[in-house]
């Protein structure tokens, strides 16, 4: 097999590894977790006690 099409079918399985881990974190975890873990980094990202 040529080294190409074997990069070609390793490029592929990697982008169906990623939509399919997407599709099931969407679908497992929860909005609120989601929401949480957003709010935490915009606090830490707005933080304005730097020196």
């Amino acid at each position: 097999m040529k080294v190409s099409v074997r990069l070609g079918v390793y490029g592929a399985g990697l982008v169906v590894v990623f939509a399919a881990s997407a599709a099931v974190a969407g679908a497992v975890v929860p909005e609120e977790a989601v929401e949480s873990w957003t709010q935490q980094v915009d606090d830490v990202g707005h933080d304005d006690t730097h020196d």
